[in-house]
């Protein structure tokens, strides 16, 4: 009797210890399985903040693409121009775009044609210039633009002589890209006694400070050339922008990427020593909601 109750005892033993042993390996295989679960999960979370930071738009870090900073550099510049100053919601208004000439004209020496914002005046005049290294004075054609409207415009004026482009000619001092109310450029067109050929004119109303911001762009990045630009000289006291890339500027227009009244839109409400046109600016028809523009 004592030991069947012995033996029951040991059975019981052997059976606890099992069940006992059986659960420590339970427990310890739930906490290892609960260690892998919280990893994979630490990872997928990772990989889920990777994903987004991949996709997420960097935000602007130039100050310049700051409203209020944008607003602060109209007050200076204003001040450095020695202008009136102009206040974001002017500039936030559409500019007045004119295509003012329907056809080609041909203008005698001594006779004029106007448009509603430019008398276009020409006159036969010696021009002096440099050829194979020597100086050289002759006749050219030279067209006066003025400026007869109330306003400050950016313009673009195509001409020639009426025999051909002339790939050799002088040139004279003048603002090659806006013109104050009354103010006039000198272009020479041609040497030779040669009628000139006006083929195109465009007109941007801009502000007073649109006036000084495009007088700091190269007509080489408007697409005019190497000679208008050497005679680009504005009237204001002004700071060229060297570092603009004009071979890109002027590429985007003939490629039709951009027109030449997109770009003299944007640089007449942005400081191009310290903004970019980028494509897919275009003139604005109706207010902006926002300055400065900037890529998306």
């Amino acid at each position: 009797m004592v030991v069947a109750v012995s033996t029951s005892l040991r059975i019981l033993a052997a059976v606890v210890l099992g069940l006992t042993l059986l659960g420590g390996v339970y427990i310890s295989g739930k906490a290892r399985r609960d260690a892998e679960q919280r990893l994979a999960d630490l990872h997928a979370g990772v990989e889920q903040t990777e994903a987004a930071a991949a996709v997420e738009p960097e935000l602007p870090t130039s100050l310049e693409l700051d409203p209020r900073q944008y607003e602060q550099r109209l007050v200076e510049d204003a001040e450095r121009f020695g202008i009136e100053p102009v206040t974001v919601e002017t500039l936030l208004q559409p500019n007045p775009y004119f295509d003012e000439l329907d056809r080609p004209i041909t203008l005698s020496p001594g006779k004029s044609w106007s448009s509603k914002h430019v008398r276009i005046t020409v006159r036969l005049d010696k021009v002096n210039y440099m050829q194979r290294g020597a100086k050289v004075s002759s006749v050219h054609s030279i067209a006066r633009a003025e400026n007869i409207s109330k306003v400050p415009i950016a313009y673009r004026l195509v001409m020639k002589g009426e025999q051909g482009k002339c790939t050799v000619r002088g040139a004279r001092e003048h603002n090659a890209v806006t013109l104050m109310p009354g103010e006039s450029a000198e272009i020479v067109v041609c040497a030779g006694r040669d009628r000139v050929r006006v083929e195109a004119l465009e007109v941007l109303e801009v502000t007073g400070l649109g006036h000084h911001y495009l007088s700091q762009v190269t007509p080489l990045a408007l697409g005019q050339d190497g000679t208008t630009a050497a005679a680009h000289t504005p009237l204001v006291s002004v700071k060229a922008c060297t570092t603009l890339d004009a071979k890109t500027l002027a590429a985007y227009i003939a490629a039709g990427t951009a027109s030449w009244a997109d770009v003299v839109d944007f640089y007449s409400r942005h400081d191009c020593h310290r903004l970019q046109f980028f494509p897919g600016y275009r003139r604005p028809e109706r207010p902006l909601p926002a300055l400065p523009v900037h890529a998306p």
